[in-house]
């Protein structure tokens, strides 16, 4: 293995004749808070200030290795490892020469101002953007945020205020530079100093405290690591020791298909743009871009036995001897995969417009609603395998399934009964494993008959009823959301059991038999179905006698209701009393197991 590694500091880095490219293949910035913080307080730290003679020094310290792709000679290389603290330094430096301009401006006939301008211009055209041959270089060349990134940060003279980032990673961008910036405030500087070192920095010594800090920056040590071949580049970079937050392992996965896939003949960046799409489609949802590359390789690869912690080391042994049209082939695969992902995650109503499939939005809006995030590649298995003629199943069979799923769900972790979803995991990767050996529709149905019995293990019927039993849902509760959506869930998915309906009729609204305001009454033993028409009668009744109604009264209302099962509650119950409500909660919670329990026959 051939490569050249070098003792230098980050002066020396800068000041060379060359630039360091990020390439297209690298994760985005993605420091947060917490990185870059570290970072600026561990270069305060080794600044030392010296009361006696009001001088500040800075001592020795080691910033990592960093890779570089290319020749130490080259004009211009690639940063294969050390991106995220080039760029953070980068930024720093930024902010501290708009802090020196800042006091220049405030004060150019001070002594202390002309000499912030002087090291501000030398930050300026030595370590951010230098002149070869008239030529401005940008000593650090970023694809992916260019041109915000030397718009707002590199460049000073030129720097445009009415941009506005429009990326998630411009966003961490101006993020980091506005916290340094607030960070380098006199008040803040000198104060985070006098903590640090125990001292008592003046406020005139404030100019030579930001260039002690740029010193900091400049002499920190590195060791550089030049190579010539991209695959002896990652090797070195899968065993590198580097400072800094540790890429993902879809990160490496990243790179490994962006160095192996470049630019089309006619010179499109296809894979960066469906990366980007993907990245983009998923950054609204209640997931991550990892999160849900996982749960696909999951889905699609479930004898993988994948983690978070081996992905890249399965995406290796699965990818690294095949053709490049086969990785471009994954990829397009993996873009048909997210579709079917955010349909599971967050369905959108307009692509369930037809009756049949009304049963299917509610029972995927329920099953997020529980957090059901262990399900999901086993649903993304089975939607990827209902795509396929020779496995799709009929809507109502379709149906049918993912309703038990929600019903699983709901007695799983929307009770009290709180299963440890780490029980779910043998019943789920024995699902898609099943599903992946499916050559027909029958062991389609087989794999979901299959995997209803082995959840249904997982209930016990006593301590289910007894959870059940406990639920409560208030007005209160259901208008903030907190804790009110399984007892909702439960008592309106009786109802259509009894109404003969497959999914909530739109009209449905919770009714306290006995009035929410006579206290203690929450319970799900107190709820009931009614249309909302009639619900709000009830009300108006309320405000007319200004009192509660009574049993009797409520009932005659109810009376009038078109639903089956209130019709048969008011036909079975001539009163109502407090005592009552335990007793019917039993009786819903073994209805409600009844329901479950015939899923699996």
């Amino acid at each position: 293995m051939n490569f050249e590694a070098m003792s230098d500091n980050l002066r020396g880095l800068l000041t060379a004749t060359r630039v360091y490219k990020i390439p297209r293949f690298q994760r985005e910035f993605s420091w947060d808070t917490s990185n870059y913080n570290e970072f600026l307080e561990d270069m305060l730290t080794q600044i030392k200030f010296n009361e006696e003679n009001g001088t500040f020094s800075n001592q020795k310290y080691f910033l990592g290795n960093m890779l570089f792709l290319g020749n130490k000679e080259d004009s211009k290389v690639e940063v294969i490892d050390g991106q995220q603290r080039l760029t953070t330094a980068t930024i720093l430096l930024a902010a501290i020469r708009n802090s020196l301009y800042e006091y220049e401006q405030e004060n150019p006939t001070k002594e202390e101002g002309k000499s912030a301008k002087e090291y501000a211009n030398t930050i300026q055209t030595e370590y951010l953007i230098k002149r070869i041959d008239g030529e401005p270089q940008r000593k650090l060349k970023t694809a992916t945020s260019y041109p915000y990134f030397t718009q707002t940060i590199q460049d000073y003279n030129t720097k445009n205020d009415k941009v506005e980032p429009s990326t998630e990673e411009e966003e961490l961008l101006f993020s980091t530079f506005e916290n340094f910036l607030a960070n380098l405030k006199k008040d803040a500087l000198l104060t985070k100093l006098n903590k640090i070192h125990n001292v008592k920095i003046k406020d005139q010594f404030y100019v030579f405290a930001l260039k002690a800090l740029r010193d900091q920056i400049l002499t920190s040590e590195i060791i550089d690591v030049f190579v010539n071949e991209k695959d002896q580049a990652n090797k070195i970079f899968e065993n590198i020791n580097s400072k800094g937050k540790p890429l993902s392992q879809v990160d490496l996965i990243k790179n490994t298909i962006f160095g192996r896939i470049g630019l089309t003949e006619a010179g499109v960046d296809e894979i960066e743009d469906t990366w980007s799409l993907l990245k983009k489609e998923l950054a609204n949802l209640d997931t991550t871009f990892n999160e849900f590359f996982l749960h696909y390789w999951k889905a699609v690869y479930p004898l993988d036995k994948a983690n978070g912690k081996n992905l890249y080391k399965k995406f290796n042994a699965k990818f690294a001897r095949k053709k490049d049209s086969e990785l471009i082939q994954f990829v397009e695969e993996l873009e048909k995969g997210l579709k079917i992902y955010k349909k599971i995650i967050s369905p959108d109503r307009n692509e369930f417009t037809r009756m049949e499939h009304k049963e299917e939005l509610e029972c995927l809006l329920s099953i997020n609603k529980f957090k059901a995030v262990q399900i999901r590649p086993s649903l993304l298995a089975f939607y990827l395998k209902n795509e396929k003629k020779t496995f799709k199943l009929r809507q109502s069979e379709k149906s049918e399934f993912l309703r038990f799923i929600c019903d699983f769900h709901f007695s799983a972790f929307g009770t009290s009964l709180n299963l440890r979803s780490n029980k779910t995991t043998n019943p789920y990767n024995n699902f898609v494993k099943k599903l992946s050996k499916a050559n027909n529709k029958m062991d389609v149905r087989k794999a979901c008959s299959d995997m209803r019995k082995d959840l249904i293990k997982l209930i016990p019927k006593e301590e289910l009823i007894s959870a059940f039993k406990n639920l409560e849902f208030s007005k209160k509760t259901a208008r903030t959301g907190i804790d009110a959506f399984p007892a909702s869930y439960a008592i309106k998915r009786l109802s259509d059991i009894k109404n003969k309906r497959k999914y909530n009729d739109m009209d449905y609204s919770i009714e306290h038999i006995i009035d929410e305001s006579d206290g203690d009454v929450n319970n799900i033993g107190n709820l009931l179905v009614l249309e909302q028409m009639l619900n709000k009668e009830i009300d108006e009744q309320k405000k007319k006698k200004k009192r509660t109604l009574n049993f009797s009264e409520k009932k005659k209302i109810y009376s009038k209701s078109k639903y089956d099962c209130v019709r048969v509650f008011c036909t079975e119950t001539s009163s109502f009393e407090k005592t009552d409500i335990e007793k019917r909660a039993t009786i819903l919670a073994e209805e409600f197991w009844g329901i479950l329990d015939s899923a699996t026959k």
